[in-house]
């Protein structure tokens, strides 16, 4: 399933600091997770409630993050990755708040997806991570999250093949592809260093 994704500057020959890179793309990671999720009920899975839904939804927000992160890496030098990747965390985290509330209720969404985050980055980082795409550990152990949240019954028990085989590696994909536009300078290259 495909979605449209906004992920260029409306003038390109303005540079924008690492930090509104960060927030533009956190908006972007939003967009690759809700559709990820709806993905999963495309491809026939299935969701309990909206409680199961919006759990899946944060665990690619994660997941984007840290691959985002491990992408920065490569990419930015240590000052712009350094306001980048919290710029990024902070609007998905800001993004998820907004949307859960509206779903589930009142409740301090933020604050428990940025918890959730730092348990993930413990573990996502020990995992290897090609140049451009998460090493098989990676997507092992998010797709264990996304099974965990989905269950194991029958409709649900290959969720973890859907996701490490074709949806994590996808989101990753367009991940990478949407850093790089966004980072572009005037000339088309990625910009890695300050302005």
């Amino acid at each position: 399933m495909k979605t449209r994704i906004r992920d260029r500057w409306r003038n390109p020959d303005q540079q924008q600091s690492a930090e509104k890179n960060g927030e533009a793309l956190g908006y972007v990671c939003w967009q690759l997770a809700l559709t990820a999720a709806r993905n999963l009920h495309a491809e026939d899975f299935v969701y309990q409630d909206d409680v199961q839904r919006v759990a899946v939804i944060r665990e690619y927000l994660i997941f984007l993050v840290h691959a985002a992160d491990r992408l920065a890496f490569n990419d930015l030098n240590p000052t712009d990755r350094a306001a980048f990747v919290p710029a990024l965390a902070l609007a998905c985290a800001r993004q998820f708040h907004r949307n859960a509330v509206e779903v589930l209720g009142s409740g301090d969404y933020q604050a428990q997806f940025i918890e959730t985050l730092n348990r993930r980055n413990g573990h996502y980082g020990e995992c290897s991570f090609g140049e451009e795409l998460p090493g098989y550990a990676l997507l092992r152990a998010f797709s264990d999250h996304i099974q965990a949240i989905m269950g194991n019954d029958q409709t649900n028990r290959w969720v973890m093949d859907q996701v490490m085989d074709i949806d994590g590696p996808d989101v990753v994909r367009q991940l990478a592809k949407s850093m790089s536009n966004l980072h572009a300078d005037k000339t088309g290259g990625a910009k890695t260093s300050s302005a």
